[in-house]
């Protein structure tokens, strides 16, 4: 490290006294000789050159007391000066006492930045009185440290005995402290204690008060209900009396559906076969006429049934048959059935044949499917009607397609419900009165059967019922 520039050095070298400049270093190997004057050199017997760059410890010898070097360090640490006497030994080997006054140089931020230290040499005084003096002067200090090694060994035994004492009477005062704390703590779970079960009692006393007020308010609401009970009995006696009178008027109903189903139904019938055999009969130029007189036989046939399944429905008097069932065959009555009334109207009708077996209600399905077709014609003014089947896994899947005007998304729904029609706002009876869907609906629903309509407008729709497959039923009884 290269000393910064000092402006007294000049003083310095004309002083009398030993001058040596260290860095602010104290950590070992410790400071390091910046510069010394020429007392230095006079002192110790070692030039400028040889001394800057190392440490002052090489001044030191057997003699240099290291307690007094501690000393040093301790006191610069401080930030203090310290001023001591030690031995050091010269260039040339001989021990020399000086005394040292070592000042801390701080800079502009407060910081030490060098240590000046001053040495003087002292004159050691060896003449017989002064050793005879010092000899008497080291045996007084002998017998003092021996008088003083005395006394601490008694104040040694005495503060041991003393701290025996007093460490008993402290595990004595620890013991009854701790004694006493359990006696508070005791005495402060007895007051917590008491406290709860006093808050208890008043919880208690209060909640006995809102007991009794609420046992009041039960009773009172007891009683409005017993009231309010009585009252609901004869209301129900009044309904039941009202449901036996509605039932029984149903069963009378029911009667007079059966006695009108077959004495209409025999007619209708007739009038059926009687348009069939005039059918084949007439030439070209009545068939016009002749396909109005269909048209008309099946909506007085369409609106029989209707009304009459309904009423059945309402009644609850339609109870399932289900049992297997080819399906090809009832495709091929209905295709029979409804071929002259297509043809009539010019509309292409063709029914795909079918191998498939279903479990159903024979007459139920049949009138389903009839639903279906006959809406079908009423709807379609010009192309076709296709009725098909599709098997989806363990169902078949029968469609009814056709060339119609198609139904909006919005109206897909609605058209499901009874006596609506979506282009017979006026509810003109010649279109029938809207319960042919509502029926498929709520007579696939009793079978089990879902429904479904896929439609395109102005291109047509398609509604499907889905049957289960009688292979299904005899795989589950084989497993």
């Amino acid at each position: 490290m290269k000393a910064k520039p000092l402006v007294v050095q000049p003083l310095w070298d004309h002083m009398d006294h030993a001058v040596i400049v260290t860095d602010s270093r104290l950590d070992a190997p410790g400071p390091t000789i910046l510069y010394v004057n020429r007392a230095f050199t006079t002192l110790t017997g070692y030039r400028a050159d040889e001394a800057i760059g190392r440490s002052p410890r090489f001044l030191q010898c057997r003699r240099t007391d290291p307690a007094v070097v501690a000393t040093i360090r301790h006191d610069l640490q401080q930030g203090g000066a310290a001023r001591i006497s030690l031995v050091n030994r010269r260039k040339d080997g001989s021990d020399y006492l000086c005394s040292l006054v070592i000042t801390p140089l701080v800079g502009v931020r407060g910081e030490t930045e060098h240590f000046i230290c001053v040495a003087e040499a002292l004159k050691e005084d060896r003449t017989p009185d002064a050793l005879a003096r010092l000899s008497a002067e080291l045996e007084q200090a002998q017998t003092l440290i021996e008088d003083l090694e005395r006394r601490q060994s008694d104040a040694d035994e005495l503060i041991d005995r003393q701290t025996r004492e007093l460490a008993i009477v402290t595990e004595r005062y620890h013991h009854s402290l701790a004694q006493l704390d359990a006696i508070q703590e005791r005495l402060a779970i007895r007051e917590t204690a008491l406290e709860r079960r006093g808050r208890d009692f008043e919880r208690s006393d209060y909640e006995l008060h809102a007991s009794l007020e609420e046992l009041r308010a039960m009773d009172e609401e007891l009683r409005a209900t017993l009231d309010q009970m009585e009252e609901a009995n004869i209301q129900l006696a009044r309904t039941n009396e009202e449901l036996r009178r509605l039932q029984a008027a149903d069963a009378d109903k029911l009667q007079l559906l059966a006695s009108a189903s077959h004495d209409l139904r025999q007619p209708v019938m007739s009038m059926g076969l009687f348009l069939d055999v005039l059918r084949n009969r007439l030439g070209e130029a009545e068939r016009p006429i002749m396909g109005g007189l269909l048209a008309a036989h099946l909506s007085i046939r369409t609106l029989l049934e209707g009304m009459l399944d309904t009423a059945r429905l309402d009644a609850g008097a339609i109870e399932p048959s289900i049992e297997p069932l080819p399906i090809s065959l009832m495709l091929e009555i209905i295709h029979s059935e409804f071929l002259p009334q297509a043809e009539m109207r010019g509309l292409r009708f063709r029914a795909v044949p079918s191998t498939a077996m279903v479990v159903s209600d024979p007459q139920l399905l049949e009138r389903i499917l009839r639903n279906l077709i006959a809406n079908a014609l009423k709807y379609t003014m010009s192309g076709k009607i296709l009725m098909g089947c599709r098997r989806c896994g363990d169902c078949l899947r029968i469609e009814v397609w056709d060339t119609g005007p198609g139904i909006p998304e919005h109206s897909q729904q609605a058209i499901f419900e009874e006596f609506r029609q979506l282009d017979n706002p006026s509810q003109d009876q010649k279109r029938g009165v809207g319960l042919g869907l509502a029926i498929v609906s709520r007579l696939a629903g009793r079978l089990g059967h879902a429904v479904t309509l896929r439609s395109w407008p102005e291109r047509g729709s398609v509604f499907s019922v889905t049957v289960p497959l009688a292979e299904r039923k005899r795989r589950k009884r084989h497993r």
